[in-house]
């Protein structure tokens, strides 16, 4: 038995979930005589990667769930988990967002892009070959309501408005941008929706993803404004 089974099984036979990095330590030496140094507990969970062990950019041999405040919740293997998955690069202050699980299923992102989002409720990561529905907090429908009704439905960058231009075909219609890049993403952001979403056309929207990472609206506004003085 390896020895990720081996803390694996460990777990699943005590008579709680929850444990911290010393008590799985502690639990897998006494059963199965496992140097604590051989167990980090972080590499075991869903919502974590280290690449040194997830070289293939497939996550194997996860069971476990890292809390807020640092201790372990024990799911098991093949659980349907449902969220995103964190790497902090050596020497960086920085979780990078660098994959989602979907009922159980693993979806690589790629951390040097922002999503692209639309009012139709839809959300889309560039680069990703899948279409995937986000159902964490930054991604909510609420969010970008509020996001539409303090900021309206015209382009914050070029001033666009859909529904002047096209009518009732065009009402409500409008991207909204995350300003925050996905790479920039810990467990503990919180979104806000005022200030990290903007309303955005398509053109726009597009040209800021120009960038990698994308360039930050305002970049854009006053490029836009430079090139009207030229004329």
């Amino acid at each position: 038995m390896s020895i990720v089974q081996s803390v694996a099984s460990t777990l699943s036979e005590e008579d709680k979930t929850i444990f911290t990095s010393k008590e799985i330590k502690d639990l897998a030496f006494k059963k199965h005589k496992i140097k604590p140094t051989s167990i980090i507990p972080s590499d075991y969970c869903y919502n974590r990667t280290n690449y040194g062990i997830d070289k293939s950019g497939i996550l194997k041999n996860k069971f476990l769930f890292i809390n807020p405040d640092g201790t372990y919740l024990y799911l098991g293997f093949n659980y349907p988990f449902n969220g995103y998955v964190y790497h902090k690069p050596k020497g960086s202050k920085i979780e990078m967002t660098v994959g989602h699980w979907s009922n159980g299923n693993y979806f690589p992102i790629d951390p040097y892009q922002n999503d692209i989002e639309d009012l139709s409720k839809n959300s889309f990561i560039e680069g990703a070959t899948k279409t995937i529905s986000v159902n964490a907090y930054e991604r909510n429908p609420n969010a970008r309501s509020i996001c539409i009704e303090h900021h309206g439905n015209k382009c914050w960058t070029c001033g666009f408005d859909f529904e002047k231009t096209y009518g009732d075909l065009g009402k409500g219609f409008i991207h909204v941008h995350h300003i925050t890049p996905l790479s920039q993403i810990g467990h503990s952001y919180k979104l806000d929706p005022v200030l990290d979403l903007l309303p955005l056309c398509p053109n726009c929207h597009a040209m800021v993803h120009r960038k990698t990472p994308a360039m930050h609206p305002q970049e854009l506004k006053l490029l836009i404004i430079e090139k009207k003085n030229i004329k």
